[in-house]
Protein backbone atom coordinates (compact mmCIF):
# COMPACT_ATOMS: atom_id res chain seq x y z
CA UNK A 1 0.00 0.00 0.00
CA UNK A 2 2.91 2.35 0.67
CA UNK A 3 3.91 2.11 -3.00
CA UNK A 4 0.50 3.21 -4.27
CA UNK A 5 0.58 6.69 -5.81
CA UNK A 6 -1.49 9.54 -4.43
CA UNK A 7 -4.80 9.99 -6.26
CA UNK A 8 -7.13 12.96 -5.94
CA UNK A 9 -10.71 11.85 -5.16
CA UNK A 10 -13.38 12.64 -7.71
CA UNK A 11 -15.12 15.89 -6.88
CA UNK A 12 -12.26 17.41 -4.90
CA UNK A 13 -12.00 21.17 -5.31
CA UNK A 14 -8.88 23.19 -5.94
CA UNK A 15 -8.31 23.70 -2.20
CA UNK A 16 -8.30 20.00 -1.61
CA UNK A 17 -11.79 19.87 -0.10
CA UNK A 18 -14.59 17.60 -1.16
CA UNK A 19 -18.16 18.38 -2.09
CA UNK A 20 -20.77 16.97 0.25
CA UNK A 21 -22.23 13.95 -1.58
CA UNK A 22 -25.93 13.51 -2.10
CA UNK A 23 -27.80 11.05 0.09
CA UNK A 24 -28.77 7.59 -0.99
CA UNK A 25 -26.34 4.67 -1.11
CA UNK A 26 -29.18 2.30 -2.01
CA UNK A 27 -30.37 4.77 -4.65
CA UNK A 28 -27.11 4.67 -6.58
CA UNK A 29 -27.11 0.85 -6.38
CA UNK A 30 -30.65 0.54 -7.71
CA UNK A 31 -30.04 3.06 -10.48
CA UNK A 32 -27.04 1.19 -11.87
CA UNK A 33 -27.88 -2.23 -13.34
CA UNK A 34 -24.30 -3.42 -13.03
CA UNK A 35 -24.31 -2.75 -9.28
CA UNK A 36 -27.68 -4.21 -8.33
CA UNK A 37 -27.17 -7.10 -10.75
CA UNK A 38 -23.82 -8.00 -9.22
CA UNK A 39 -25.19 -7.85 -5.69
CA UNK A 40 -28.34 -9.77 -6.65
CA UNK A 41 -26.13 -12.48 -8.14
CA UNK A 42 -24.16 -12.80 -4.92
CA UNK A 43 -27.32 -12.80 -2.80
CA UNK A 44 -28.91 -15.47 -4.99
CA UNK A 45 -25.87 -17.71 -4.58
CA UNK A 46 -25.49 -17.35 -0.81
CA UNK A 47 -29.12 -17.10 0.26
CA UNK A 48 -30.24 -20.15 -1.72
CA UNK A 49 -27.21 -22.44 -1.51
CA UNK A 50 -25.13 -21.90 1.62
CA UNK A 51 -24.17 -25.43 2.78
CA UNK A 52 -22.17 -24.97 6.00
CA UNK A 53 -25.09 -25.56 8.39
CA UNK A 54 -25.83 -28.86 6.63
CA UNK A 55 -22.31 -30.30 6.89
CA UNK A 56 -22.85 -32.05 10.27
CA UNK A 57 -26.10 -33.64 9.05
CA UNK A 58 -24.59 -34.82 5.76
CA UNK A 59 -21.61 -36.18 7.65
CA UNK A 60 -23.85 -38.03 10.12
CA UNK A 61 -26.08 -39.59 7.46
CA UNK A 62 -23.49 -40.56 4.85
CA UNK A 63 -20.17 -40.89 6.66
CA UNK A 64 -21.04 -42.10 10.14
CA UNK A 65 -20.51 -38.78 11.90
CA UNK A 66 -16.71 -39.02 11.73
CA UNK A 67 -15.34 -35.66 12.97
CA UNK A 68 -12.35 -35.95 10.66
CA UNK A 69 -14.69 -36.14 7.68
CA UNK A 70 -16.52 -33.04 8.89
CA UNK A 71 -13.19 -31.25 9.05
CA UNK A 72 -12.44 -32.34 5.49
CA UNK A 73 -15.68 -30.73 4.30
CA UNK A 74 -14.61 -27.34 5.60
CA UNK A 75 -11.03 -27.83 4.40
CA UNK A 76 -12.13 -28.77 0.88
CA UNK A 77 -13.99 -25.47 0.47
CA UNK A 78 -10.92 -23.61 1.75
CA UNK A 79 -8.54 -25.50 -0.55
CA UNK A 80 -10.66 -24.61 -3.57
CA UNK A 81 -10.86 -20.99 -2.49
CA UNK A 82 -7.12 -20.68 -1.83
CA UNK A 83 -6.27 -22.30 -5.16
CA UNK A 84 -8.52 -19.86 -7.00
CA UNK A 85 -7.03 -17.03 -4.96
CA UNK A 86 -3.54 -17.95 -6.09
CA UNK A 87 -4.79 -17.60 -9.68
CA UNK A 88 -6.76 -14.41 -9.04
CA UNK A 89 -4.40 -12.42 -11.25
CA UNK A 90 -5.60 -14.45 -14.20
CA UNK A 91 -9.23 -13.88 -13.22
CA UNK A 92 -8.85 -10.11 -12.95
CA UNK A 93 -7.37 -9.97 -16.45
CA UNK A 94 -10.61 -11.26 -17.92
CA UNK A 95 -12.41 -8.18 -19.20
CA UNK A 96 -15.92 -9.69 -19.05
CA UNK A 97 -16.24 -9.27 -15.29
CA UNK A 98 -20.04 -9.46 -15.19
CA UNK A 99 -20.18 -12.65 -17.22
CA UNK A 100 -17.38 -14.19 -15.13
CA UNK A 101 -19.27 -13.48 -11.91
CA UNK A 102 -22.53 -14.88 -13.28
CA UNK A 103 -20.77 -18.02 -14.50
CA UNK A 104 -18.85 -18.53 -11.25
CA UNK A 105 -22.01 -18.11 -9.17
CA UNK A 106 -23.76 -20.66 -11.38
CA UNK A 107 -20.88 -23.12 -10.93
CA UNK A 108 -21.14 -22.60 -7.15
CA UNK A 109 -24.81 -23.59 -7.21
CA UNK A 110 -24.21 -26.57 -9.49
CA UNK A 111 -21.28 -27.86 -7.42
CA UNK A 112 -23.30 -27.75 -4.21
CA UNK A 113 -26.27 -29.45 -5.86
CA UNK A 114 -23.87 -32.22 -6.92
CA UNK A 115 -22.50 -32.35 -3.36
CA UNK A 116 -26.04 -33.02 -2.20
CA UNK A 117 -26.12 -36.13 -4.39
CA UNK A 118 -22.49 -37.28 -4.07
CA UNK A 119 -21.98 -40.70 -2.51
CA UNK A 120 -18.21 -41.34 -2.35
CA UNK A 121 -16.22 -39.08 -0.06
CA UNK A 122 -13.76 -38.12 -2.78
CA UNK A 123 -16.59 -36.90 -4.99
CA UNK A 124 -18.16 -34.91 -2.17
CA UNK A 125 -14.82 -33.24 -1.39
CA UNK A 126 -14.23 -32.53 -5.07
CA UNK A 127 -17.62 -30.81 -5.36
CA UNK A 128 -16.85 -28.67 -2.31
CA UNK A 129 -13.43 -27.71 -3.68
CA UNK A 130 -15.02 -26.62 -6.96
CA UNK A 131 -17.62 -24.65 -5.00
CA UNK A 132 -14.91 -22.91 -2.96
CA UNK A 133 -12.99 -21.97 -6.10
CA UNK A 134 -16.13 -20.67 -7.80
CA UNK A 135 -17.02 -18.62 -4.73
CA UNK A 136 -13.60 -16.96 -4.69
CA UNK A 137 -13.82 -16.09 -8.39
CA UNK A 138 -17.29 -14.66 -7.87
CA UNK A 139 -16.20 -12.55 -4.90
CA UNK A 140 -13.09 -11.23 -6.67
CA UNK A 141 -14.99 -10.19 -9.79
CA UNK A 142 -17.89 -8.72 -7.79
CA UNK A 143 -15.59 -6.65 -5.59
CA UNK A 144 -13.69 -5.30 -8.59
CA UNK A 145 -16.89 -4.48 -10.47
CA UNK A 146 -18.45 -2.67 -7.51
CA UNK A 147 -15.32 -0.60 -6.93
CA UNK A 148 -15.00 0.35 -10.59
CA UNK A 149 -18.68 1.17 -11.07
CA UNK A 150 -19.15 3.26 -7.91
CA UNK A 151 -18.40 7.02 -7.97
CA UNK A 152 -15.98 8.15 -5.28
CA UNK A 153 -18.66 10.21 -3.54
CA UNK A 154 -20.74 7.06 -2.91
CA UNK A 155 -17.96 4.53 -2.40
CA UNK A 156 -18.28 4.23 1.37
CA UNK A 157 -22.03 3.76 1.35
CA UNK A 158 -22.09 1.38 -1.60
CA UNK A 159 -19.29 -0.65 -0.02
CA UNK A 160 -21.41 -0.80 3.14
CA UNK A 161 -24.35 -2.18 1.15
CA UNK A 162 -22.03 -4.76 -0.41
CA UNK A 163 -20.69 -5.69 3.03
CA UNK A 164 -24.17 -6.16 4.49
CA UNK A 165 -25.16 -8.42 1.58
CA UNK A 166 -21.88 -10.35 1.81
CA UNK A 167 -22.30 -10.97 5.56
CA UNK A 168 -26.07 -11.41 5.86
CA UNK A 169 -26.52 -13.55 2.73
CA UNK A 170 -24.50 -16.56 3.97
CA UNK A 171 -26.05 -16.43 7.46
CA UNK A 172 -29.58 -16.30 6.09
CA UNK A 173 -28.61 -18.99 3.58
CA UNK A 174 -27.49 -21.31 6.38
CA UNK A 175 -30.76 -20.67 8.21
CA UNK A 176 -32.75 -21.38 5.05
CA UNK A 177 -30.81 -24.57 4.38
CA UNK A 178 -31.26 -25.88 7.91
CA UNK A 179 -34.94 -25.01 7.99
CA UNK A 180 -35.63 -26.77 4.70
CA UNK A 181 -33.54 -29.78 5.67
CA UNK A 182 -35.48 -30.15 8.93
CA UNK A 183 -38.70 -30.37 6.91
CA UNK A 184 -37.30 -32.60 4.15
CA UNK A 185 -33.70 -33.86 4.09
CA UNK A 186 -30.18 -32.51 3.76
CA UNK A 187 -29.85 -33.82 0.22
CA UNK A 188 -33.11 -32.21 -0.87
CA UNK A 189 -32.14 -28.90 0.73
CA UNK A 190 -28.77 -28.87 -1.06
CA UNK A 191 -30.09 -29.94 -4.46
CA UNK A 192 -33.15 -27.72 -4.34
CA UNK A 193 -31.05 -24.78 -3.15
CA UNK A 194 -28.40 -25.28 -5.81
CA UNK A 195 -30.92 -25.53 -8.65
CA UNK A 196 -32.89 -22.57 -7.29
CA UNK A 197 -29.71 -20.50 -7.20
CA UNK A 198 -28.93 -21.40 -10.81
CA UNK A 199 -32.42 -20.34 -11.88
CA UNK A 200 -32.20 -17.09 -9.91
CA UNK A 201 -28.78 -16.28 -11.39
CA UNK A 202 -30.08 -17.10 -14.87
CA UNK A 203 -32.97 -14.69 -14.26
CA UNK A 204 -30.53 -11.94 -13.30
CA UNK A 205 -28.43 -12.65 -16.40
CA UNK A 206 -31.48 -12.65 -18.65
CA UNK A 207 -32.95 -9.41 -17.34
CA UNK A 208 -29.71 -7.49 -16.83
CA UNK A 209 -28.01 -6.92 -20.18
CA UNK A 210 -25.56 -4.28 -18.80
CA UNK A 211 -24.18 -6.81 -16.34
CA UNK A 212 -23.85 -9.50 -19.00
CA UNK A 213 -22.07 -7.11 -21.35
CA UNK A 214 -19.95 -5.42 -18.69
CA UNK A 215 -16.29 -5.11 -19.54
CA UNK A 216 -13.60 -3.94 -17.17
CA UNK A 217 -12.38 -0.55 -18.39
CA UNK A 218 -8.81 -0.44 -19.69
CA UNK A 219 -6.16 0.53 -17.19
CA UNK A 220 -5.87 4.27 -16.82
CA UNK A 221 -2.62 6.11 -17.37
CA UNK A 222 -0.28 5.83 -14.43
CA UNK A 223 -1.14 8.67 -12.01
CA UNK A 224 1.64 10.98 -10.95
CA UNK A 225 2.45 12.00 -7.42
CA UNK A 226 1.42 15.67 -6.84
CA UNK A 227 4.42 17.98 -7.14
CA UNK A 228 6.59 15.54 -9.06
CA UNK A 229 4.98 16.25 -12.41
CA UNK A 230 5.15 20.01 -11.81
CA UNK A 231 8.80 19.82 -10.89
CA UNK A 232 9.55 17.76 -13.98
CA UNK A 233 7.71 20.23 -16.18
CA UNK A 234 9.62 23.14 -14.64
CA UNK A 235 12.93 21.36 -15.13
CA UNK A 236 12.03 20.72 -18.76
Amino acid sequence: MIRLPAMRPEGADAAGGRRRPERGGWRIVLRRPTLWGSMATDLSATLLTMPIALFPLVNEIRFGGNPQTLGLFLSAVAVGGITAGLLSGTVTRWRRGGLVQLSAAGVWGLALACFGLAGPLWLALGCLAVAGAADTVSVVTRSALVQLETPDAYRGRVSSVEHVIGVAGPELGNFRGGLLASATSASFSLVFGGLSAILAIAAVATTNAPLRAYRTPPAAAKPTVPGVADAAATAG
